[in-house]
């Protein structure tokens, strides 16, 4: 995978958080898994302030993530995140199917019932690059 820079590490972070309240609330597992990235990344508590408070455009986010390896780490996350609270919205679906749709290379997603493994793959290619 190649290197990504700190600024798409915090776009793809805003995306988790956006998907994680887009159901109408964090929920505990998924407020984990959001620290946990977070912490992978070495935020500081101002900079963790920030992008809960930060006002996102989602249009302004993909464009931020030009390659393929960016656009994957991001479906990956924004799949983690459904996933974590063991209850998957269709909401949180419908918003997964979205962002791909609006990519413009493809990129391979496993089967929803399988998403699972993808927290310990985000949380690793975040330190790794971290």
């Amino acid at each position: 995978m190649v290197k990504l820079s700190r600024e798409e590490l915090k776009v793809i972070l805003l995306f988790g958080i956006h998907i994680a309240r887009i159901d109408g609330e964090i929920a505990p597992f998924e407020r984990k898994m959001l620290a946990r990235f977070a912490d992978a990344m070495k935020l500081t508590p101002e900079d963790r302030g920030s992008l809960l408070t930060h006002k996102f455009s989602l249009a302004e986010g993909l464009r931020a993530l030009q390659n393929t390896d960016a656009k994957q780490l991001l479906l990956k996350t924004l799949c983690a995140v459904a996933h974590c609270d063991g209850d998957t919205a269709e909401v949180e679906v419908d918003f997964i199917n979205k962002v791909t749709e609006k990519m413009t290379t493809p990129v391979f997603i496993l089967p929803r019932a399988e998403w699972g493994v993808y927290e310990e793959e985000v949380f690793q290619a975040i330190k790794a690059m971290s």
